[in-house]
């Protein structure tokens, strides 16, 4: 038992192996900040910001730093985003077309959010000082990640899944209307509209029906490993 355990745990990391070697990297700069102390992380984690004033000088830079340090300071909650969402997205849709997706969702909700700051803090609904905002993190390629792959979920589910989580999104953003949350919608809005892209929708169901057997996140469905 152990050893088959073991034989589908190593299946399911090699069958996501970005996903996982981005997670490793993750753990690893997540303790460089523990090491740092709260200053020297907040300092890490504002040379790595995606905020106003980042994006005007260097913004090739900070988009590709920024994911790859998280605000916060820790790793295991990104755990089981990265399992159950972002790892059967790459599965799915291929490394490729998991990697444009994400990148796309995380630049275009990066600047969709940036600028509605740039808007607030123009109006005077929110403070100067935000120009230097600390935003780094996976969360706009997770959302992404999210709107593809729920393009997989089974019929007549989809839809009544889709509109719920849009919906939820939604509502939180209206709810705390920061540059954050309006990220976060536009991210899953680009997830969706990348979901006709999207390969084998019918066939390689999400979530698969290896999460009821005793094969549990990491298993690959039969279906998928022959659309390889």
């Amino acid at each position: 038992m152990k050893v088959a355990r073991r034989d589908v745990l190593i299946r399911g990391v090699a069958s996501a192996p970005l996903t996982f070697a981005w997670l490793l990297v993750l753990l690893v700069t997540t303790r460089v900040q523990r090491s740092a102390g709260r200053r020297g992380s907040r300092r890490i984690q504002h040379s790595h910001s995606t905020n106003l004033r980042r994006l005007r000088t260097e913004p090739s830079r900070v988009l590709a730093t920024s994911l790859f340090w998280l605000d916060g300071r820790k790793w295991w909650p990104c755990v089981p985003l990265f399992v159950g969402v972002v790892a059967p997205a790459e599965r799915r849709l291929r490394w490729w077309r998991w990697l444009l997706v994400g990148v796309a969702a995380h630049v275009i909700a990066t600047y969709v959010g940036q600028s509605y700051l740039r808007q607030s803090i123009r109006i005077g609904n929110a403070p100067r000082r935000l120009v230097n905002a600390r935003d780094v993190g996976v969360s706009y390629f997770f959302f992404g990640a999210a709107g593809a792959v729920s393009g997989y979920v089974q019929r007549p589910w989809r839809s009544r899944c889709q509109v719920a989580a849009v919906a939820a999104v939604a509502g939180n953003a209206a709810v705390r209307p920061t540059f954050t949350e309006v990220g976060h919608l536009t991210a899953f809005v680009v997830g969706l509209a990348a979901i006709p892209l999207t390969p084998d929708r019918d066939h390689m169901t999400y979530p698969s029906s290896a999460l009821l057997g005793t094969g549990g996140l990491f298993q690959v469905p039969v279906s998928e490993r022959q659309c390889r």
